[in-house]
Formats: structure tokens, sequence, C-alpha cells
């Protein structure tokens, strides 16, 4: 019993792993998609860690100073980038935001990321996985999207085992110029 619970867990982690890369490299192609058609540059927080992450974009902002090694890299703070209002057709801010220490932090991090470019692209892991929560000592932080409220709550990680592993419900937002709209596709919250 105790075996099929355990395999049942690891086959839920990997699944809601392999769910956010597939949702990685589809939001990444629609903002790459979307830049193009608009004739400006892709912005990306957050340097590629590992291999089977879509690629750096145009620009990629980070606080690694391994930024530097890369085209287009630029060591900086999320929450205080140099570059001008609406420079980015899009920014996607990929796996950052739960390093943060605060609500306060994610809050400049996200009014940077809208204030640089016409849409904004933000994922994190799961809320609800025991792997991002529990037994990754740099996540800080879990970040919530709620679509009825048009809002993002964030709350401190415990990291102590409180969380349950259960299907992941939605971690990611996509932030829009423009009358606020808001509307689902699938676990993504669209505002426009």
């Amino acid at each position: 019993m105790l075996g099929t619970i355990i395999m049942l867990w690891l086959g839920l982690e990997a699944g809601t792993g392999i769910r956010n890369e597939i949702e990685r490299h589809t939001f990444y192609n629609e903002a790459r998609e979307y830049c193009n058609s608009v004739s400006k540059p892709l912005l990306r927080v957050g340097i590629r860690k590992y291999p089977w992450e879509p690629p750096n974009a145009d620009y990629t902002v980070d606080i690694d100073p391994d930024i530097l090694n890369i085209s287009g890299g630029i060591l900086a703070d999320e929450r205080a980038m140099p570059f001008s209002n609406k420079q980015f057709g899009a920014c996607i801010n990929q796996h950052t935001l739960e390093h943060l220490n605060t609500p306060e932090d994610v809050q400049q991090a996200v009014n940077e990321c809208t204030r640089v470019s016409d849409t904004t692209i933000l994922l994190t892991p799961s809320p609800y996985s025991f792997f991002s929560n529990v037994l990754n000592p740099q996540h800080n932080l879990r970040l919530y999207f709620d679509q009825l409220n048009n809002k993002i709550r964030v709350e401190e990680n415990p990291k102590l085992g409180v969380s349950v592993p259960t299907p992941s419900i939605g971690a990611h937002m996509v932030i829009h110029e423009g009358a606020p709209r808001v509307y689902s596709q699938g676990r993504a919250i669209i505002i426009e």
C-alpha cells in the first residue's frame, strides 16, 4: 500500500514537471511569435539553467554573473530593470519570482516586467508541488494566480512538509497591455 502511494506521488511530481516544461516552451514560442509580429525584441527574466529549458531571449536578465557569458545577457535585478518603457514585445519571466523574499519584491518584479513590455508572461512552479515547496530550499515563496479576482496571491513557503502534493491547478499568468479582460487558456490566466 505504501509503495503504491509513493509511486503515485512520484508519478504526480513527474507529470507536473513534464507539464511545466511543455508550458514553458509553449509560452516561449508564443512570446517569440508575438515579438516577431510587432518587430520588437523578446526579454527573458531568468537565465537558461538546463538544456531542456527554452533558449535565452534577445535579451536575458539575471542576477547570476554567468549571464554575462551569453549573447544578450544583462546582469540586473528584475525589480529594477535598465530598460525603457515598452521596449520589448514580450517579457517572459521564467521561474524567478519564487526565489524573491517578499510579496513586495514580487509586486516590484511584476511591475517592472509590465513596464518594459507589451505582454508579460509569468511562469512559476506549481504551488502544489512537493518538490518545489518542500525539497527546494531556494524557493522562498509560493504564487497562486487567482483568475476570479485578477490577482497574484503570494505566500511564504514553509518548506517543512506542510504542503500536500495535489494536482497542479495553475502556475502561469499572461498579462497584456490594454483593457482588463480575463479569461482562461488551459492553466494560464490571460489579462488583456
